[in-house]
């Protein structure tokens, strides 16, 4: 990196730092990226699915949220499922999941 940006970048850091309750000016233009129109949607997962789903996450490269949201996307944008595959797989997985629930919950 370029010394005069390391510097600027120093001298930034330590202005930011001993001004931290500093007005921001009228003229800084303030954004939140992704907000606009998105909903968070929370879902509850049992802590291996979690484990599981890092894995897979790390595995793949991208966060478990990016992961998850890629997921829900491709399946609603489908629509109804009309490939027999695509039910009789959509239908293991529902059977492993309940299959893990009902192993967790046995007496």
């Amino acid at each position: 990196m370029n010394k005069d940006i390391e510097q600027l970048l120093a001298e930034e850091a330590e202005a930011s730092d001993t001004n931290q309750d500093a007005p921001i000016p009228t003229s800084a233009i303030l954004s939140r990226p992704n907000q606009e129109g998105s909903i968070v949607y929370s879902i509850r997962l049992y802590p291996d699915e979690v484990v599981a789903l890092r894995a897979l996450a790390d595995a793949t490269g991208v966060p478990a949220s990016t992961l998850v949201r890629s997921w829900i996307l491709e399946h609603t944008e489908l629509g109804q499922i009309t490939d027999a595959e695509s039910e009789l797989h959509a239908a293991q997985l529902h059977l492993a999941h309940l299959q893990r629930f009902l192993s967790r919950n046995a007496s």
